[in-house]
């Protein structure tokens, strides 16, 4: 696995400004990254231009095309499936020992983070609260204090957020999702590792829009 380049280094600036437009959709799935182009663009020479390629195709960001071109991913059917089937997987296994492991804090940081969400449904705001969505469940999960789960999910999370590109959510599908998010507190709460478990893996595979 290639390790991403030092975010001081001209070509981590890079990975990181790429890395950014791929996960915004400003560089749309399917659309090619050419390593002159994108030296000239940004003002520097092909070689940290190819240290930053390098390491967003070891992401699995950008895939190899016709004439070992490099285009960004395209999200699939198949692949959203995947990447739900493996984010459930997770985060039900986080879910079964963070029932163990919550203290009094935890479930009140978390219940800001709903309040949080619940003012930007109620204004629309979608791009915040999507943003402070994935937030509840990176923390959700690192209740249960698992390293190298916790790492999976980091690297799982830019696919997810892929996947979510261009579906609308609108102010009932938002403000559904928060009830959603309430329930999943109340379960944690009670300390039901399976119930929470259970209502988490159906919260995320569900794809139909909320009422």
């Amino acid at each position: 696995m290639t390790l991403s380049p030092a975010t001081e280094t001209k070509a981590g600036r890079l990975h990181t400004a790429l890395r950014d437009a791929i996960l915004s959709g400003e560089l749309a799935a399917g659309s090619p990254v050419d390593e002159i182009g994108m030296a000239q663009a940004h003002g520097v020479s092909r070689t940290p231009v190819r240290e930053a390629l390098r390491a967003l195709r070891s992401e699995g960001l950008l895939v190899p095309g016709a004439r070992r071109q490099l285009h960004v991913v395209d999200i699939s059917a198949a692949h959203r499936q995947e990447i739900a089937t493996v984010r459930t997987a997770l985060e039900t296994a986080a879910a079964r020992v963070a029932v163990t492991t919550r203290t009094s804090s935890d479930v009140d940081g978390l219940r800001t983070l709903v309040l949080r969400q619940r003012r930007y449904a109620r204004v629309g705001d979608s791009s915040a609260f999507m943003a402070a969505d994935e937030e509840f469940h990176r923390t959700l999960a690192g209740v249960a204090a698992m390293p190298t789960l916790d790492r999976l999910l980091d690297q799982l999370g830019a696919f997810v957020r892929l996947a979510r590109l261009g579906q609308p959510t609108p102010q009932r599908h938002m403000m559904a999702l928060v009830r959603e998010h309430d329930a999943l507190l109340d379960l944690l709460e009670e300390g039901d590792g399976e119930a929470l478990a259970e209502a988490l893996g159906r919260h995320i595979v569900s794809t139909a829009p909320r009422t």
